[in-house]
């Protein structure tokens, strides 16, 4: 999938992750993703927050309620707990992309060692495990309109 202008690796790698699968939600969101830009980023000492502005003419989702898409994580040089990632869609667009870390600052050189999917261990259960492959059925459970 192509990047949008402005976009680091570390992003390209996740947002490929968390735009995978075969679901139609997904697809329209892939189609914004490759004509969006990255607007602004902003680094907080714990992660960092990438802003995208979608163009007028992109693809919309038919709903305005906010999703959020939660099920990846990274290894990252410098951090030994890793980080999680969250894809903010507000409005049936693209809106932010919240990178977050449980250590006290985000490391001077942070590089990508590997990008994973989590899900729920068992149902109805918050604790999440480590899975080879996305859980779409879960995550959708999470995040899309009924």
């Amino acid at each position: 999938m192509s990047a949008p202008s402005g976009l680091n690796e570390m992003e390209q790698q996740v947002m490929d992750l968390l735009l995978q699968g075969d679901h139609p939600l997904l697809a329209t969101l892939r189609e914004q993703f490759v004509v969006a830009d990255v607007s602004r980023r902003e680094y907080t000492g714990a992660g960092f927050f990438t802003n995208f502005a979608i163009p007028a003419t992109a693809p919309r989702l038919p709903f305005k309620r906010r999703l959020v898409f939660c099920d990846v994580y990274a290894d990252l040089t410098g951090l030994e707990h890793g980080a999680g990632f969250l894809l903010f869609i507000d409005d049936g667009t693209l809106n932010f992309l919240e990178c977050s870390i449980c250590e006290p600052e985000w490391p001077t050189d942070a590089k990508l060692v590997r990008a994973y999917y989590m899900h729920a261990k068992r149902p109805s259960d918050p604790s999440l495990v480590k899975t080879k492959e996305r859980d779409l059925r879960w995550l959708l459970q999470h995040v899309a309109p009924s």
